[in-house]
């Protein structure tokens, strides 16, 4: 059985995951880099820049990537929190994302992924520790790579 969260953490972690979007939409990549621990680990995929460990080298990398669009509009969805390993500093959240992307030339592409992320509490408060990005469907770029969300065989 899993214990609940505080309300003020989810709240907290959903501001997180709020922040996350509004700052990547309006590429203000320092403010995202603030959001992850000194020490983070990401991987968003292998098309889309693979395993990267620490906040330096994911801003540079979120700078990279969010450099190739015109406009991006990340939507959040559904999130499931839960403590992590009985750790109250620590959250496992899965949150649901789909993330429209418009290129410098005009084509516009679209990803419904899955954030798989463990935060953390730090001094300056609830910050990602862990990013993960799982594709469930993405419309209009089928040459990029991705990490799937497992589906059993119907």
């Amino acid at each position: 059985m899993t214990h609940p969260l505080p309300v003020e953490d989810r709240l907290a972690t959903a501001d997180l995951m709020s922040d996350y979007c509004e700052l990547v939409d309006a590429y203000d990549i320092d403010a995202v880099a603030l959001l992850f621990t000194p020490d983070c680990v990401t991987d968003y995929g292998p098309g889309r820049g693979g395993r990267v460990t620490g906040r330096n080298a994911v801003r540079d990398r979120i700078a990279a990537g969010q450099a190739q669009f015109r406009r991006t509009h990340h939507q959040l969805g559904q999130s499931r929190l839960r403590p992590h390993a009985g750790d109250p500093d620590r959250i496992d959240a899965v949150t649901y994302v789909t993330a429209t992307h418009e290129e410098w030339d005009g084509r516009q592409w679209r990803a419904h992924l899955r954030y798989v992320d463990v935060v953390v509490r730090t001094a300056d408060g609830w910050l990602l520790a862990e990013r993960r990005v799982h594709a469930a469907v993405i419309e209009g770029r089928p040459e990029i790579e991705w990490v799937w969300v497992e589906r059993r065989t119907p």
